[in-house]
Parts: C-alpha cells; structure tokens; sequence
C-alpha cells in the first residue's frame, strides 16, 4: 500500500514543520509550502490526499486556496482542512461554502489535526 500524502500550507514556518514532522512519523508522504501561490502548484504537482491550508497568509489568502483547489476537477473531491487563529463564525461559513472539508481554530492539538484527516480519508 503506498503512503498517504498530506500537503501543509501555511505561512508560519515552525508550524509546518511540525505539521511534516508529526505526519511523517505517521507514515505519510509530507509537502509542504510557505504561501498559497506555491501550495496550489504543489496541489496540481503531486495531488496530495488531504491539505491543510491556514486562512492568513500574505501571498495567497486561504479562501483564494479553496477557490483554486475547488475549480480543479482533479482536486475538487480533496480533503482540505482550513486552519486559523479567528474563531469568526462568517470565516469559518464561507471556508465551508468554498468547499473545506473541516475548519479547526489554532491552537489545535496536532493529534486531533492528524485524527481528522486520518478520519477524513477512512473511507477512500
């Protein structure tokens, strides 16, 4: 059975190599990308499993991510987990409008981030 991969997009560096370390001794197959611009292309390069996508980031806003992940055919079915410091209820309704899978409020639990796309992708 090949390794499930998970792609990790956000602009906090020590978050992401957290994300790729606790994913990776997991088992999985880990990209990772600083800026939307670049995880997008990583998305269309390697089309991971699941994403994991923080809401603020310079160059490229999360929900501009979702609506570029979304209009892909070949992504639209991902698992795209948004992630993000507001707790802000019109924020985390249009992330599941534009098509997140889940939205989880930092801080999280890097277990439960992992168990959510562990559960996420169960069925696939």
């Amino acid at each position: 059975m090949s390794s499930r991969t998970v792609l990790a997009i956000d602009n906090d560096e020590s978050l992401v190599e957290l994300l790729a370390y606790a994913f990776g001794e997991k088992g999985y197959t880990v990209y990772t990308a600083h800026d939307g611009t670049i995880g997008v292309e990583l998305a269309v390069r390697h089309r991971p499993d699941a994403i994991i996508c923080d809401l603020i980031m310079g160059e490229m806003h999360g929900f501009q991510v979702l609506q570029e992940l979304r209009a892909r055919p070949e992504l639209r079915d991902t698992v795209v987990i948004v992630t993000s410091a507001k707790a802000y209820k019109p924020d985390i309704d249009r992330a599941k409008e534009l098509g997140a899978t889940e939205y989880m409020v930092k801080p999280f639990v890097v277990e439960e981030l992992i168990a959510a796309v562990g559960r996420h992708l169960g069925d696939r």
